[in-house]
């Protein structure tokens, strides 16, 4: 029996090392892989770049200027919602915003809004098709920053003359891929609504207006195969050239509307901002050069300045002049 039981007792001490065993080999469970800090972009403003404060939602930009990738914090999964949708969805927000406060006294803009002519830089891109004989057919929009002058734009690619594709020294029938550099002279626009509030921890966090840099959109295209008998231009020999290019989206005057989420510091100045609404894209530099300019009193809590998250929105009527200053034409597929 003692010796059964000394059995009994080597048996479970051998079991308890392999298992020990086992458990010191087993590769230690890896954390949970985390998004990178997403990068947002803006086009370009005079105002120098400045590095969002602690806190700041990811994705929002010093108002007037480019913006610089934000430092890493630990509660950045929220804030992805703001230029990352497809990561962070809906139903894994807070219930409250993490951007959100409650002061007592809310910012306010000053009295009047210093808005005035400015000339923004901008870039349309097109497909065109060109025939044998170098004659335009079918265009397609890729990025256009004035939507409310499209069906001008595409009248005016249907009378482009140009020097057709070759390759192996024929003729051929192409998709040719143009970036359209142009000149926009905003003027100063009258406003007839505004609104100014709050941004509250119980504020849904929206859904921003995605409109990065040129040169990252154009490395974003990923266009699918040739399938209708065209040349990919990628495989020409000489490219088609524009010659004659009549463009008669040169003049916008009607309707805007802009919605942006602006942050104001304690010394009521717009840090940083991130547009969710703008009727043609090539407003949100003019506005953001804008608010650069502009003196706030800032939210009070306690009776001292405060920083604040807040939604400003604008409409009414405005007026630009567009002039093409340069095109060129691009070696790579832009379409869809």
């Amino acid at each position: 029996m003692r010796f059964a039981n000394r059995v009994s007792l080597l048996a479970a001490l051998f079991a308890g090392w392999i298992a020990a065993t086992a458990a010191a080999q087993s590769p230690a469970p890896e954390p949970a892989p985390t998004s990178p800090a997403p990068v947002a972009t803006v086009p370009a403003a005079p105002a120098p770049v400045t590095t969002p404060a602690p806190g700041a939602p990811a994705g929002t930009e010093p108002a007037g200027a480019p913006a610089a990738p934000p430092a890493a914090t630990p509660t950045l999964a929220p804030a992805m919602r703001i230029t990352d949708t497809a990561v962070i969805s809906i139903a894994r927000l807070p219930a409250d915003n993490p951007y959100g406060s409650t002061a007592q006294v809310p910012a306010a803009l000053p009295t009047k809004l210093p808005f005035a002519d400015a000339v923004v830089s901008s870039a349309y891109f097109a497909s065109v098709r060109v025939d044998p004989t170098g004659k335009a057919g079918l265009a397609r929009r890729e990025r256009d920053p004035i939507p409310s002058l499209s069906a001008e734009a595409l009248k005016s690619f249907a009378r482009w003359t140009f020097t057709p594709a070759r390759r192996g020294g024929q003729a051929v029938d192409t998709w040719g891929a143009y970036k359209i550099e142009l000149s926009v002279e905003v003027r100063a626009p009258k406003i007839l609504q505004q609104a100014f509030t709050p941004v509250l921890p119980s504020t849904a966090i929206p859904k921003p207006l995605v409109w990065g840099n040129d040169s990252d959109w154009l490395e974003s295209r990923k266009p699918a195969p040739v399938s209708d008998g065209t040349v990919p231009i990628d495989q020409v020999d000489t490219a088609p050239i524009p010659q004659k290019t009549p463009w008669s989206a040169d003049s916008y005057k009607g309707p805007f509307s802009v919605k942006f989420w602006v942050h104001v510091d304690k010394s009521g100045h717009v840090d940083r901002s991130v547009v969710l609404e703008a009727s043609d894209p090539v407003l949100i530099p003019y506005f953001r050069r804008a608010m650069s300019a502009m003196i706030l009193r800032p939210a009070q809590a306690n009776g001292a300045p405060v920083e604040s998250w807040n939604e400003f929105s604008l409409s009414g009527q405005i007026s630009y002049s567009i002039d093409l200053r340069q095109i060129a034409a691009l070696r790579r597929p832009l379409g869809p």
